[in-house]
């Protein structure tokens, strides 16, 4: 005696019509009784000399003959209910595994948007932080050019006040006063216009550095929209697809379930082998359950490896 399985897979032989499985049980028995009891009566019936019982044994037979047809109606009746409960149980499952499914593609794109988005913070944080930099070398390179800077009197005011004191010698006092007011007024401007040098050395390149880091950090912000614009663009797509595959897959079952009894009976032996490949598109929910689920093996050792040992 063979020894017994751990575990049997489920059978999705569609029996020798192509639609339901070849025997019933509780039916088989109840019809293999009635024909024994059939059997019975008609061979006592046919003895000789039964007389008035034979008649009787023949009528019995009759009804027995009837209860055999009841019986397989009844058998076709559940079949047919099995059937439709079947397939009301396959589209569950394939409601099943595209929620199992859904939720796996909405992680995987949350991950990817998230990955996304973390990049693009790092971007501008790096950014951010170069510019700092930059604005720090900055101002240390313009503390050094403005403490570089000293202010050169012209050559008018030069011989301006070597006029002033040229007059002053020669005792020529309202001429030397006069060269002097229009000295001091020359020093006065060219001063003002020193102190605005002065300024502006250190605001122009502060302003340049600002604008050059701004349309920067603009750049890589609209760089950073159009990667997240991409990403979700990807995903619509993606979801359009995951979407019309299940629309294929409900089609598909949809299809096997309406074609199911309007198969031709099966000529030949029956197929006694458990196989799933037979008519796959009619347990297509079921099978993509257990894909997505992990039940695809009834004894879970089946699809695991022992671990490799280290020598």
């Amino acid at each position: 005696m063979p020894p017994a399985l751990i575990a049997e897979k489920p059978s999705y032989s569609r029996g020798p019509d192509g639609r339901t499985p070849f025997v019933v049980a509780r039916f088989q028995t109840k019809i293999d009784e009635l024909r024994a009891d059939m059997t019975a009566k008609a061979t006592m019936a046919g003895t000789m000399g039964r007389g008035i019982d034979a008649t009787r044994d023949y009528m019995r037979a009759k009804e027995d003959l009837r209860q055999v047809g009841l019986v397989q109606r009844e058998e076709a009746e559940w079949r047919v209910k099995d059937e439709q409960a079947r397939q009301r149980e396959e589209k569950k499952n394939l409601s099943k595994a595209f929620k199992i499914e859904k939720e796996r593609f909405e992680e995987e794109w949350a991950r990817r948007i998230a990955q996304v988005e973390a990049d693009c913070a790092e971007k501008e944080r790096v950014l951010r932080e170069v510019h700092e930099v930059a604005r720090a070398d900055m101002e240390k390179e313009i503390q050094i050019k403005m403490r570089a800077m000293r202010p050169r009197a012209s050559s008018t005011l030069l011989q301006l006040e070597d006029t002033e004191k040229k007059l002053s010698k020669g005792q020529a006092y309202g001429d030397a006063a006069e060269v002097a007011a229009r000295a001091h007024r020359m020093r006065a401007l060219e001063t003002v216009a020193y102190e605005r040098e002065r300024q502006q050395a250190g605001t122009a390149p502060r302003a340049q550095c600002i604008t050059a880091q701004e349309t920067e950090l603009r750049n890589l912000q609209q760089k950073c929209h159009s990667m997240r614009v991409v990403v979700r663009r990807e995903r619509e797509q993606a979801l359009e697809v995951f979407k019309q595959k299940y629309r294929n897959l409900e089609a598909d079952l949809e299809h096997a379930h309406k074609i199911e009894y309007s198969l031709r009976p099966e000529i030949g032996p029956i197929q006694t082998q458990k196989s799933r490949s037979t008519n796959s598109s009619t347990f297509r929910g079921t099978l993509k359950f257990e894909s997505l689920a992990g039940t695809k093996f009834d004894v879970a050792e089946v699809s695991c490896l022992p671990p490799i040992e280290e020598p």
